[in-house]
């Protein structure tokens, strides 16, 4: 994963991630986008968090029940044994508590959102894929996208950065319905929870510039 084309949460990560772990996460990226230019595979099996977001939907949508989705796939994969049941509980609780679309008719659009924030003087893309868009009572919509890192945990700057990306990607949409939800935390943003300061293009550019030149050095080393 180059950098200078990277997923929104995994931006956030690394963003706010202590440097002893940034620099073992972007170690690791470089030696294996190395691998694949040799003519080696990149790939580490997929990613780990696509099966348990595409049952959040199944679940938000009532065709099925989460705790039992989440019990199949950890039956299917030890692998997801430890966090998945961490991960199910927090969407659960968000979604009683917080999010309040519990016992509310929810429609799941079956086009899932994506878009791509450019940077060009940094050469840069972040890139938001497969949002959940739903449709709440028939009344309004919401676009959520995930903060699945164990570490750091997503701070109030980290979701405001977030939603303002959103809202600079996803242009087709309102920009009060984008939502970032970090389910191990069981918390979430929104821009009218967490309102935009009119800082966040600027504090965003400089953690980007500093992330893509942290890169280039590892690269070099």
């Amino acid at each position: 994963m180059s950098v200078l084309d990277i997923p929104l949460r995994k931006a956030l990560q690394l963003f706010y991630a202590p440097q002893s772990s940034r620099r073992s996460i972007l170690k690791k990226d470089i030696r294996l986008d190395r691998r694949k230019d040799a003519g080696g595979s990149r790939s580490q099996g997929g990613d780990f968090y696509l099966p348990f977001w595409s049952d959040v939907k199944k679940h938000i949508s009532g065709d099925n029940d989460l705790t039992q989705l989440t019990d199949g796939r950890i039956a299917s994969n030890r692998n997801f044994k430890r966090l998945y049941p961490l991960l199910k509980d927090g969407v659960l609780e968000l979604l009683s508590a917080k999010l309040r679309w519990s016992n509310e008719p929810v429609e799941i659009i079956p086009q899932s959102v994506h878009g791509n924030l450019r940077i060009e003087d940094l050469g840069g893309t972040i890139r938001i894929r497969d949002a959940l868009h739903a449709r709440v009572r028939g009344e309004y919509t919401r676009v959520v996208y995930p903060y699945f890192s164990e570490e750091p945990a997503l701070s109030e700057e980290g979701g405001r950065l977030g939603l303002w990306v959103m809202q600079q990607a996803l242009t087709e949409l309102d920009p009060s319905d984008v939502r970032i939800i970090d389910p191990l935390r069981r918390t979430f943003f929104s821009p009218q929870m967490t309102p935009l300061q009119g800082n966040e293009e600027a504090v965003l550019r400089e953690k980007y510039r500093l992330l893509i030149g942290e890169w280039e050095h590892l690269k070099r080393e």
